[in-house]
């Protein structure tokens, strides 16, 4: 059934090793790089015919890139009231998430230095349509670009077959986007970074998507804004012999099931343990529609660390800096304030990642790949520049000019000594 199950690692020195070694190892795939860049390229050439020949190739769609009115309010019809129900907890949930994390223009008491918050013109939010269609992520991404003020947001989603999720349209529209497009893959990304006839040029691209869509991300970085560059998504979950074994394997399982690629990761203290929760996750994985992509997930991916020390389990957990941190263990709970590489921190057994997934307010597209070191979750803040405001009244200018021509000779810039020099000038009547 598996190759390999969740691979073994005991102690920190070993563990240490595999993570650099193994888990966050970095290959350079030139071939996949090859392959993005020259999609962008004839896109950049031939526009909307190069996009219009790549929907056919890749997801065999002849319709048109972007939905009407008419078909938008059709997929309204097709959806169950449940879904709407749940669909609208979640973006009520986003909302206030976001707005509480929106940050706001300010000016000191003289006015003479501040800070302006200014939103983008015009976002594109990327929503996977792959193994499956996930209306989360068009809420995640949605949700957050509305808050901040965004004046347009598109949302775009493949449309195999000329088929979209009419669930994707609905949760888009209630979420906040203002166009939707039915197109995805690199051209896509291509198309909206450059613009065509139909397609709009927008600021900032956000959203996850396959390895194909990461590299077109970090290809196109310049000529639009992105968000990030999100690898396959993992969990990983610190738990001890007195957690529930059932709920343990659950969490993984949930993670796995998203692609073969995905990462389940465990840290506990006692093999006996892992081995529990080995043999839940073939028990429970078994009647599952997606067993097969679950047993292939964990047989490339799955990694258990066995570590009985705390300190060491959190330097560990901090190294590896994963995507989603679940901390089930009470002992580690007391201290998840070590925890500081993590995409989001997911405290006890309540509080199930699959809960951030959905409904609980902060935005599921989360550093993957180790990122986490440095980089945050999607949020309000990353649809927003910040335009530092100088203002300086006739007082001010004197008390500093002398300090800027200081520092200015010592640089060298005689041109920015000068330009200082005539304003005290000017200000003192010279």
């Amino acid at each position: 059934m598996y190759k390999e199950f969740l691979k073994k690692i005991f102690g920190k020195i070993e563990s240490v090793k595999y993570i650099k070694n193994e888990l966050r190892s970095s290959k350079k795939d030139e071939d996949l790089e090859v392959i993005c860049s020259k999609i962008i390229n004839e896109v950049d050439k031939n526009k909307d015919r190069a996009v219009s020949h790549f929907n056919k190739e890749f997801d065999n769609s002849l319709r048109e890139f972007e939905l009407t009115s008419e078909e938008i309010e059709i997929a309204f019809d097709k959806v169950s009231p449940g879904f709407l129900k749940s669909v609208k907890k979640s973006i009520s949930r986003s909302e206030d998430f976001h707005v509480n994390s929106k940050p706001q223009s300010w000016i000191n008491d003289s006015g003479s230095l501040g800070e302006t918050v200014i939103p983008f013109d015009r976002v594109l939010c990327y929503v996977p349509g792959g193994t499956a269609p996930l209306v989360s992520t068009a809420i995640m991404t949605v949700v957050p670009a509305k808050i901040a003020g965004v004046k347009e947001i598109c949302v775009t989603s493949p449309a195999p077959n000329n088929e979209i999720s009419p669930e994707i349209i609905v949760a888009s529209k209630l979420a906040g986007a203002n166009r939707i497009f039915c197109l995805g893959g690199v051209h896509a990304l291509a198309a909206f970074s450059m613009g065509t006839d139909k397609i709009p040029k927008v600021d900032f691209i956000c959203g996850p998507g396959n390895k194909y869509v990461t590299q077109a991300k970090k290809l196109l970085y310049g000529s639009v804004g992105i968000d990030g560059l999100y690898g396959p998504t993992e969990t990983l979950i610190i738990a001890d012999s007195k957690s529930d074994p059932n709920l343990i394997a659950s969490d993984l399982i949930a993670q796995a099931e998203h692609d073969i690629e995905a990462t389940p990761i465990l840290i506990t203290d006692k093999e006996s343990f892992a081995d529990q929760v080995e043999e839940k996750v073939k028990k429970q994985s078994e009647v599952l529609e997606r067993k097969n992509i679950i047993n292939e997930s964990f047989s490339r991916k799955g990694v258990v660390f066995i570590i009985d020390n705390i300190d060491e389990t959190i330097e560990v957990c901090n190294l590896i800096s994963a995507e989603h941190v679940s901390v089930i263990s009470d002992e580690i709970k007391t201290r998840h304030g070590e925890i500081k590489n993590a995409g989001g921190l997911f405290l006890g057994d309540e509080s199930a990642e699959v809960f951030g997934d959905y409904i609980a307010g902060p935005s599921h597209v989360m550093p993957t790949g180790g990122s986490a070191r440095f980089s945050s979750a999607l949020n309000v803040r990353q649809f927003l520049k910040y335009q530092p405001l100088i203002n300086l009244s006739t007082e001010e200018v004197i008390n500093l000019v002398d300090d800027v021509v200081e520092l200015a000779e010592i640089e060298g810039l005689q041109g920015h000594a000068e330009s200082a020099k005539n304003r005290k000038k000017k200000a003192i009547g010279e």
